[in-house]
C-alpha cells in the first residue's frame, strides 16, 4: 500500500510538473509573440510616421526648389541672385528650416539607447545632411544641364543668347597687350591669432573684333599673414610673376567651350577689373572663362553624385531610425490620434508651430521697445537689400562693404561724410549681423525702458558715430557695422547698474547678461571674430565712451531715470 501511495504521488508531481512546464512554455510563448508583434508594430509605425514623410518631404523639397531656379533663376532671369546662393546658401537655410519644423514633431517621438540625453540632435544633424548634400549637388548639375552649348561663328553673336551660359567659338583671338588686372586681398581669420593672407589675381584681356567682350582668367594663393612684411612682400611678389607667367603660357587652341559667367563674386571682380581699362562702349561688358573639358562627362558624374549622395543619406536615416525606441507614453498617444497631423500636442512640451506664436509674442512684447525693434528690423531690412546689391552673405570683401555705403577711409576723403551713420546698418556677413542684432536685444530691451525711446535712439547713434570716427581716423579701420554703439550702450548700462538706477533684482539679472556678453565677446578674440590687438583696443575705448556718457547721463539726469525704472517696476 505505500508504495502504491508513493508512485501516485510521484505521479502527480510528474503531472503538476508537466502542467507547470506547458503553463511556463505557453507564457514564454505568448511573450515571444507579443514581443515580435510589439517590435513589427513599432517598426511600422515608425517607418509610417517618420521615414516614409521624410522620405517624401526630402524628394519634394529637391523638386520644388529646382524647379524653382529653374523658372525664376534660369529660364526668366528675375531673381538674379549671386550663383553661390543659390548652389550652396539657400539649400543649406532650406534644409534645416524644413527638418526643423515639419520633421522635428516626428523625429521628437524616438529616443536611443546609448543616448543618456535627448536623441533629437542626432536625428536633426543627420536628417539635414541627408537632405543638403543631394540638395547642393542637385544645383551643381541644374547650373550645367540647363543650359545647351550654343556653337556661334564670331563673339558679338553670343549678345543674341542672353539666357544662355555655354558657347563654343569658331574663331576669336586676343589683345593681350591691352589686358588689365586686379589683385585682391582678404584676411581670414583663424584660432589662436592664425591668420590667413588670401591673395586672388584676376586678369581681363579683350576679344580681336569683339564689342566689350573679355577673356578671363584668375589665380589663388594664400599665406600665413603672421609673417613679416618683408616676407609677404616677396611672396606676393612672387605670387604675381608666377601667375603672370603661367598666363602667358596658356594654349588657347585647347579651349573646348567658353563658359558666361553669370553673377557671382568672380564676375564681380572682373566686372571691377575691366573698369580700370580706358575702354568705353555702349554695351555692358561680357566675361568668357575657358573650359577645356567635356560638359557632357561632368553632368554624368555630378548625376552620380548627387543620385548615391541621396540614397546614401537616407539609408543612415532608415538605420538610425530603426535603431531607435518609440517612447511607451508617446507611442500610446500616436496610437490614438494617428496620423501626426490630427494631433494638438505631440508632447507636453510646446510644439514647432508654436513658433510663429512666440515670435508673434516677442514682437507684441517690444512694444514698449519700440526703437530696438525699429533699429534691429532696419539693419535686417538693410542687409537684404545690400545682398541684392552684390554683398556676399557670408564673407564680403572690403570693395563689396564699400559700395554698399560701408565707412572706409577713401569715401570719407571723397566727402562721402553720411557713411559714418549709414555703415552702421551694414554688417560684413550674416554671422556678424546675427551676433550684433542678438547683442543690440540684449541690451535694448531693458534699457530703452529707463532711457525712453528717444534718449536710447540718440545713444545709438552718438556711440555709433563716436565709434566710426575713431575707428577710421586713429585706426583707420574699414568700418561696417553697429558693433561700437552696442558697445557704448553696454557703457551705459553699467553706469545705469553702477548708480542703482535698476532696483536689485533687475541689477543682478542685467549685471549678470551684461557680463555674460562682454566675457563671451572678449573671449571670441580665440575664435576669430578679434585677432588683433588693435580691434580689442578699439572696442575697450568704445566701452569706456559708453561709460563716461552713461555717467553723464545720469549725473544730470538721474531723477527722470528712476522715475521711468520705477514705473516700469525695474
Amino acid at each position: 500500500m505505500q508504495d502504491k501511495n508513493k508512485r501516485s504521488q510521484y505521479k502527480n508531481k510528474n503531472r503538476s510538473r508537466n502542467r507547470v512546464g506547458k503553463q511556463d512554455r505557453r507564457k514564454i510563448t505568448r511573450y515571444k509573440e507579443q514581443k515580435t508583434q510589439h517590435t513589427k508594430g513599432s517598426i511600422k509605425l515608425k517607418l509610417k510616421q517618420i521615414f516614409l514623410p521624410y522620405l517624401g518631404l526630402s524628394i519634394l523639397t529637391i523638386l520644388l526648389f529646382n524647379a524653382f531656379r529653374w523658372v525664376f533663376d534660369i529660364y526668366l532671369d528675375v531673381l538674379p541672385l549671386n550663383e553661390g546662393y543659390w548652389n550652396f546658401g539657400i539649400p543649406c537655410v532650406l534644409s534645416v528650416l524644413v527638418v526643423s519644423i515639419w520633421m522635428w514633431p516626428r523625429y521628437e517621438l524616438l529616443t536611443l539607447k546609448w543616448v543618456k540625453r535627448s536623441s533629437s540632435g542626432y536625428f536633426f544633424i543627420t536628417m539635414v545632411l541627408a537632405l543638403v548634400v543631394p540638395l547642393v549637388l542637385s544645383q551643381n548639375y541644374l547650373s550645367k544641364s540647363a543650359y545647351e552649348v550654343i556653337e556661334v561663328n564670331n563673339l558679338n553673336d553670343i549678345r543674341h543668347y542672353p539666357k544662355q551660359k555655354y558657347f563654343r567659338v569658331n574663331d576669336f583671338e586676343t589683345l593681350k597687350s591691352e589686358q588689365v588686372s586686379y589683385v585682391e586681398t582678404q584676411v581670414i581669420s583663424g584660432r589662436y591669432f592664425d591668420s590667413t593672407l588670401h591673395i586672388d589675381h584676376y586678369i581681363a584681356t579683350p576679344f580681336i573684333a569683339a564689342e566689350n567682350i573679355w577673356l578671363g582668367s584668375s589665380y589663388h594663393t594664400s599665406y600665413d599673414n603672421r609673417e613679416d612684411q618683408s616676407i609677404k612682400d616677396s611672396q606676393y611678389a612672387a605670387f604675381i610673376n608666377d601667375s603672370r607667367h603661367q598666363y602667358e603660357a596658356e594654349d588657347f587652341a585647347d579651349i573646348r567651350y567658353f563658359n558666361k559667367l553669370r553673377s557671382s563674386n568672380n564676375k564681380s571682380a572682373y566686372l571691377h577689373t575691366i573698369s580700370t581699362a580706358n575702354r568705353q562702349s555702349n554695351l555692358p561688358p561680357l566675361i568668357l572663362n575657358p573650359e577645356t573639358g567635356v560638359i557632357a562627362n561632368s553632368l554624368d558624374r555630378d548625376f552620380l553624385w548627387g543620385l548615391g549622395s541621396f540614397i546614401i543619406g537616407i539609408g543612415v536615416c532608415l538605420l538610425l531610425i530603426l535603431a531607435a525606441d518609440i517612447d511607451d507614453e508617446e507611442k500610446k498617444d500616436t496610437r490614438k490620434r494617428i496620423p501626426i497631423k490630427k494631433q494638438k500636442h505631440v508632447k507636453k512640451r510646446a510644439p514647432v508651430s508654436d513658433l510663429s506664436k512666440s515670435l508673434a509674442a516677442l514682437f507684441r512684447s517690444n512694444k514698449k521697445q519700440p526703437a530696438t525693434l525699429v533699429l534691429m528690423l532696419t539693419c535686417i531690412g538693410a542687409f537684404v537689400l545690400n545682398i541684392f546689391m552684390g554683398m556676399d552673405i557670408i564673407n564680403p570683401l572690403s570693395r563689396q562693404i564699400g559700395k554698399v555705403d560701408g565707412l572706409t577711409t577713401d569715401a570719407l576723403q571723397a566727402g562721402k561724410y553720411w557713411r559714418v551713420v549709414t555703415s552702421l546698418f551694414v554688417h560684413a556677413g550674416i554671422m556678424y549681423l546675427a551676433m550684433s542684432r542678438g547683442m543690440l536685444f540684449a541690451v535694448g530691451s531693458i534699457l530703452e525702458n529707463v532711457l525712453g525711446p528717444i534718449r536710447f535712439t540718440i545713444a545709438f547713434f552718438i556711440c555709433g558715430i563716436f565709434s566710426n570716427a575713431l575707428g577710421v581716423f586713429y585706426y583707420d579701420m574699414d568700418l561696417a557695422g553697429a558693433w561700437g554703439a552696442i558697445f557704448g550702450l553696454f557703457g551705459i548700462a553699467m553706469m545705469l547698474i553702477t548708480y542703482k538706477i535698476f532696483n536689485k533684482k533687475y541689477r543682478e539679472i542685467y549685471g549678470a547678461i551684461v557680463a555674460v556678453i562682454m566675457i563671451i565677446f572678449l573671449s571670441s578674440m580665440f575664435v576669430a571674430f578679434i585677432n588683433t590687438l588693435s580691434y580689442l583696443a578699439y572696442y575697450l575705448l568704445t566701452l569706456c565712451f559708453g561709460v563716461v556718457f552713461g555717467m553723464v547721463m545720469v549725473m544730470t539726469q538721474k531723477q527722470s531715470l528712476l522715475r521711468n525704472a520705477r514705473r516700469q517696476n525695474l
